[in-house]
């Protein structure tokens, strides 16, 4: 009896072990992809976008405006960790906005964002990527909030527009990219701490960047 209780508890442990081995190199393969990224036309950026849409269990808020600028290289990044980061968004802000309690103000909060790519480009030259370190408070009537974390999105080189949505053209993403909602205040259960909303909305940018990853 005791030699095949020791036994068991040795399969135990080798299968135990065996089990960490393989979680191990799972979240190894998952954080060490890599791209080589070539960004041309870049520089100094101004992005404009007549409306965005945050949602959250069908509650929206919806601005008319909204103005972003910053900063994204002409630079290759050669076999870099994704998500590569490739420029920044030093200033961003909100116009117009309106929610289910009526008008909404929204303050952007530790700025500067940074703009990544995460994945390859496709043949339509669409490019998955995020914007990362979002950090916004939103007030209004009776509710208020904040939303962190990293929006989804892709860029288009042929439009020369960052679209900020869930819905990707290059499936599945290297990284999970999502906001969540925390420090809420009233909102009647219409919002919730621990949320991830979605956000949408198409910025046009100025300039004629064209990004190809690899």
């Amino acid at each position: 009896m005791r030699i095949r209780k020791r036994a068991g508890s040795a399969l135990f442990v080798v299968a135990a072990s065996a089990m960490a081995i393989g979680l191990g190199a799972t979240t190894a393969l998952a954080t060490s992809a890599t791209l080589t990224v070539k960004v041309a036309g870049g520089g100094a950026y101004a992005a404009v976008s007549a409306k965005t849409v945050l949602t959250d269990n069908g509650v929206s808020v919806t601005c008319t405006s909204s103005k972003a600028s910053g900063t994204i290289p002409t630079r290759i990044y050669t076999n870099a960790t994704t998500p590569v980061t490739v420029g920044t968004s030093a200033k961003l802000s909100f116009g117009g906005c309106t929610g289910p309690l009526g008008a909404v103000t929204v303050k952007v909060n530790a700025l500067p964002y940074k703009v990544r790519v995460d994945s390859r480009t496709n043949s339509s030259g669409q490019t998955d990527g995020m914007v990362s370190g979002a950090n916004t408070s939103v007030s209004m009537t009776g509710c208020s909030f904040k939303v962190t974390g990293s929006a989804p999105g892709f860029y288009s080189n042929s439009k020369h527009t960052l679209t900020l949505t869930p819905t990707l053209p290059v499936k599945p993403p290297l990284n999970k990219a999502q906001l969540t909602i925390s420090g809420v205040s009233g909102c009647a259960g219409l919002v919730n701490n621990g949320d991830h909303p979605t956000y949408k909305s198409t910025y046009k940018v100025s300039r004629n960047i064209v990004i190809k990853a690899s």
